[in-house]
C-alpha cells in the first residue's frame, strides 16, 4: 500500500512544512510505510537547503509538468485530481494539512474502489454551508446534492481500477470545467463524479479523515488521521500542530525537532488547554455571520470589540435585573 501526497509549494508559504510534518507522523507510527509524494516541477525545484527534510521520510517523488499559466492554487488542483493517472498502485491519499493518529495498515483490506468520508462529519442537509454547495452545484449545472451527501477531499483510498480510473479521469474533466467557471475548489467536482459513479465509490468512516473543527467528537477517540483544515482562516484552530508557531519552527530549521516530536507521540492529545465544545443549537449561533463579524472584530479590532461587549455586558445586566423583578426567573 502507498500513501500519498500532493504538493505545490513555494518558500513564502506553509505547505511544505505542512506536509513534512504529517510524513514525519506517518513514519513514526508505520516506519516502513511506502510514502509518495506526487508535485509539480516548480514545486520540485524548490525542495531545496531547509526544504530538503522530507527526503528521509519518502520512498518516491514523482514530478510532473502543469499546464502553463495557472495559478498556484490551479496547479494544486490540477496535481489533486489528477493523481490517479501518475501513481501505480493502489494507495491512500492524504492532504498535508493533517496528522497520523494510529496505524493505518488495515487500509489494505479495503474491498472497494474508492473510498471517501463525509465532509465535516455532517449531511448536507444540516451542513453549514449547504447554501454554498448548493450554489456551486446550481452554477456548474451539478446534481450531486441530491444524494443529501458532500464528501471531503482530504482523505481519498483508491484502488488501481479500472473504475477507479474512471471516476478519477471523470473528477479532472469535471474540475476543469469547474474552472472555467472561476470554480476552483475540487470539491464540488469530486461529489459530481462520485454521484455519477456511486457504484465504484464507498463512504469511509468518519476516523479515517477526523475533521476536529467540525462534529468530531464522536471520531477522535478511535480516528486514524486527524484533519486540522490548515487554510480555514475563519477560527482559531485548537489543534497544536496547525498552530503558526509550529510550522514557522519548521521553516526556521528545516526539520521536525524532538519538541515536537513529543507532540506527535500523543496526537488525540495535542489541543490547547483553552478549549470548549460547542454544540446543538449553539452552533447555529457560531456559523451566524453575526459570529463571525464579532470574531472578525475581537481579531483585527480589539479595542472596537471591547467597546461593543462593555455595552453588551451592561445590556445583559439590566435587562436580567427586569426579568428577576418580573418574577419570570429566580
Amino acid at each position: 500500500m502507498k500513501y500519498l501526497y500532493t504538493l505545490t509549494s513555494t518558500p513564502e508559504d506553509n505547505y511544505y512544512e505542512q506536509f513534512l510534518l504529517s510524513a514525519a507522523s506517518l513514519k513514526l507510527i508505520t516506519p516502513h510505510a511506502e510514502i509518495i509524494l506526487l508535485c509539480d516541477t516548480k514545486t520540485k525545484d524548490n525542495l531545496s537547503d531547509k526544504r530538503c527534510e522530507y527526503e528521509k521520510f519518502i520512498s518516491n517523488t514523482v514530478v510532473v509538468d502543469v499546464p502553463e499559466n495557472f495559478t498556484q492554487t490551479e496547479v494544486s488542483r490540477w496535481v489533486k485530481t489528477s493523481m490517479r493517472r501518475f501513481v501505480q498502485g493502489d494507495f491512500l491519499f492524504i492532504d498535508c494539512d493533517t496528522i497520523i493518529t494510529d496505524d493505518l495498515s488495515s487500509v489494505t483490506g479495503f474491498n472497494m474502489n474508492v473510498g471517501a468520508c463525509l465532509d465535516c462529519h455532517s449531511l448536507l442537509d444540516k451542513h453549514f454551508n449547504r447554501d454554498t454547495f448548493l450554489s456551486n452545484d446550481k452554477l456548474l449545472g451539478f446534481n450531486s446534492h441530491l444524494s443529501n451527501k458532500h464528501f471531503n477531499s482530504g482523505v481519498i483510498f483508491c484502488k488501481d481500477t479500472p473504475f477507479a480510473h474512471k471516476l478519477f479521469e471523470r473528477w479532472h474533466e469535471l474540475w476543469l470545467f469547474s474552472r472555467s467557471k472561476n470554480i476552483l475548489r475540487d470539491q464540488p467536482s469530486f461529489n459530481m463524479a462520485i454521484y455519477e459513479n456511486t457504484d465504484y465509490f464507498t463512504e469511509l468512516d468518519g476516523i479515517w479523515n477526523c475533521q476536529i473543527p467540525f462534529n468530531s467528537i464522536p471520531y477522535l477517540s478511535n480516528s486514524k488521521i486527524i484533519h486540522y483544515f490548515a487554510s480555514n482562516k475563519s477560527y482559531t484552530s485548537p489543534y497544536i500542530p496547525a498552530s503558526s508557531d509550529i510550522l514557522n519552527k519548521i521553516k526556521q530549521t528545516g526539520v521536525v525537532c524532538e519538541e515536537i516530536y513529543d507532540l506527535l507521540k500523543y496526537p488525540r492529545a495535542a489541543f490547547i488547554s483553552e478549549t470548549r465544545i460547542v454544540a446543538g443549537s449553539d452552533i447555529n449561533t457560531i456559523n451566524s455571520d453575526l459570529f463571525k463579524f464579532i470574531n472578525y472584530l475581537s481579531v483585527k479590532k480589539p479595542s472596537l470589540f471591547n467597546f461593543f461587549n462593555k455595552i453588551c455586558s451592561h445590556l445583559k445586566k439590566s435587562v436580567k435585573k427586569k426579568i428577576i423583578k418580573s418574577g419570570i426567573i429566580q
